[in-house]
């Protein structure tokens, strides 16, 4: 086997050249999943706390209502300042 940096002749099971000690096979890795029970069980809860969560503060009427006070008491004092 040539090592592709220098051209030096190297065994066929050498994993580095013998003269400048580069790599010459690339090692290509897959990427493991492991799932586990334990995490099933967290996505789970997780999904069960957003789902809550954005079903309480989904309502953009409650929202949209505690803007127009704070905009009509901002009103009132702009009324009251400017007497």
């Amino acid at each position: 086997m040539f090592c592709r940096y220098c051209g030096e002749e190297n065994p066929e099971n050498a994993v580095f050249c013998k003269n400048c000690g580069k790599r010459l096979k690339e090692e290509v890795k897959k990427p493991e999943v492991i799932e586990t029970h334990e995490n099933n069980n967290y996505n789970q809860k997780t999904t069960q706390s957003t789902s809550t969560t954005s079903s309480s503060s989904g309502d953009n009427s409650d929202w949209i209502g505690c803007c127009l006070c704070l905009i009509g008491i901002f009103i009132i004092f702009a009324i009251i300042g400017s007497l």
